[in-house]
C-alpha cells in the first residue's frame, strides 16, 4: 500500500504539523512495512528530519498558498500564486507518476497543490483540515472563501477534521456534510510530577509565539497578580525569533517581571518543562481543537482557558481548571489568584481523571485508515 501525504510546514510547532507526524508514525506502527510512506515537504526542517525515519520516500516542493495575510491579499498576490502554481502542480504530478500512490492526502487548507496534482493524475485524494481561517483572523483566502472550500469539497474523497466543533463549522459552509469524518488526535499521557516544596507557584503556558496564543495577555495578568503574590512565576514554552517575540520580552522587561517570567525556546518535548508547572494557562484566541489543553491536563495541571469552544469542551470551572473571558486582563487575573487559593492537589487529581480516557494514541492510525478506506493495491 502506498500513501502520498502534502505537507504545507516545515517545523513541528503547529497542531497541523504534530497532527501528521502523529499519524505517519501511528500507521507505520499500526501496518509497518506493507505500507509505504511517502511525503511532499515545502522544505528542509525539523518535520522532515523527525518524520524521515519512518518514511519511503519523501521531495520538496514549494507549494503556494492561496490562504494569505489579510495585508497581502490583492491582485498581485494573486497573479503571483497562479504562476507559481502550475510550476508546483508540474513538479507534484511528476512526484505522482514516480510513487504511484493508491491515495493522497492534503493536510492543510493552505493550498490545493497537492489535491489538484492528484486530480490530474486521477488519484483519489483526502483533504485534512485543521483551519477555521475566518475565526482564527489570521488568514484570508486569496480567491473568497465560498470559491475555496468549493474546490476544496469537489477535490476531497473525504474530509477529515480534529473536532466536532470544526466539522459541525464545516458542515453548515459549502463542504458536503457526508464526506466530513472527526478523527481526534492522539495525545499520550505524561507521567506528573509534583513541584518542589521550595518552588513558587508557577504557570505553564505552551504554545509558539505569535499573537494568536495570547502570551502578551498572560504578561498582563501576570504584572496585577504579583501585586499581591510577588513570588508568582509563569512559564513560557515555545520561544521563537518573531518580531512579537522581540515584543514580549521587552514587555517583561519594562515591567521588571524578569524573576517572574521564564523563557523556553521551542522544543520537540516541551511537556519535559511543563511537567515542572503547578498549573497551565492558555491565551488563545481560537483554536479548531482542544490538544494543548488536553496537553496540559494529562500532565496533571489544572488548566485556565478562555471561554470559548475549544476550553468550553473540556474544562469544568473549578473542577479541572477555570473559564475566563478571553479579552479581559482583569478576569484572567482573578483566575490566577483564585487558583492559587485553591485546593491544587484535587484539582490536579480532577485534571488526570477528566483526560484519562481521552484520544488514545494507539487506535488512532486505525481509525483513520478505516474513515479513509484507501483502496488496496
Amino acid at each position: 500500500m502506498k500513501i502520498l501525504l502534502f505537507s504545507h510546514g516545515k517545523q513541528t510547532t503547529g497542531d497541523a504539523e504534530q497532527y501528521l507526524l502523529d499519524l505517519i508514525k501511528g500507521i507505520k506502527q499500526a501496518r509497518g512495512d506493507s505500507w509505504e510512506i511517502y511525503v511532499v515537504f515545502p522544505g528542509r526542517g525539523e518535520l522532515w528530519e523527525t518524520a524521515q525515519p519512518y518514511l519511503a520516500g519523501y521531495t520538496f516542493i514549494r507549494q503556494p498558498w492561496w490562504l494569505v495575510r489579510p495585508s497581502k491579499n490583492g491582485w498581485h498576490k494573486r497573479l503571483l500564486f497562479n504562476l507559481r502554481k502550475h510550476i508546483a502542480i508540474y513538479k507534484t504530478r511528476r512526484y505522482i507518476r514516480r510513487v504511484k500512490p493508491q491515495i493522497t492526502f492534503t493536510n492543510t487548507l493552505a493550498t490545493p497543490i497537492g489535491a489538484l496534482a492528484s486530480q490530474a493524475e486521477k488519484v483519489p485524494h483526502d483533504w485534512l483540515v485543521h483551519e477555521i481561517p475566518e475565526l482564527a483572523r489570521n488568514l484570508v483566502y486569496l480567491f473568497g472563501k465560498a470559491h475555496s472550500l468549493t474546490r476544496v469539497n469537489a477535490l476531497s474523497q473525504k474530509i477529515i477534521v480534529t473536532s466536532d466543533f470544526v466539522a459541525n463549522y464545516y458542515a453548515k459552509r459549502y463542504l458536503s456534510p457526508e464526506k466530513i469524518a472527526v478523527i481526534y488526535q492522539p495525545i499520550e499521557a505524561v507521567p506528573p510530577r509534583l513541584p518542589r516544596a521550595d518552588q513558587p507557584f508557577t504557570l505553564g503556558m505552551l504554545g509558539n509565539f505569535e499573537p494568536n496564543k495570547g502570551q502578551h495577555i498572560a504578561i498582563e495578568a501576570l504584572r496585577k497578580v504579583v501585586e499581591e503574590y510577588p513570588e508568582t512565576h509563569l512559564l513560557l514554552i515555545g520561544d521563537n525569533e518573531s518580531r512579537y517575540a522581540q515584543e514580549l520580552k521587552e514587555k517583561i522587561n519594562n515591567y521588571k517581571l524578569d524573576h517572574n517570567v521564564s523563557i523556553v525556546e521551542h522544543t520537540i518535548h516541551p511537556n519535559d518543562y511543563l511537567i515542572q508547572a503547578d498549573a497551565a494557562i492558555v491565551c488563545s484566541r481560537f483554536e479548531c481543537s482542544s490538544r494543548t489543553i488536553i496537553e496540559e491536563l494529562k500532565c496533571g495541571l489544572p488548566v485556565i482557558a478562555p471561554d470559548k469552544p475549544f476550553g468550553k469542551e473540556v474544562i469544568r470551572e473549578g473542577y479541572n481548571g477555570y473559564l475566563y473571558s478571553r479579552d479581559d486582563v482583569n478576569d484572567l487575573t482573578w483566575k490566577i489568584i483564585e487558583l492559587q487559593q485553591a485546593n491544587l492537589d484535587e484539582l490536579r487529581k480532577n485534571a488526570l481523571k477528566s483526560v484519562e480516557h481521552l484520544f488514545p494514541g494507539q487506535a488512532f492510525a486505525e481509525e483513520f485508515i478505516s474513515i479513509t478506506n484507501p483502496p488496496q493495491s
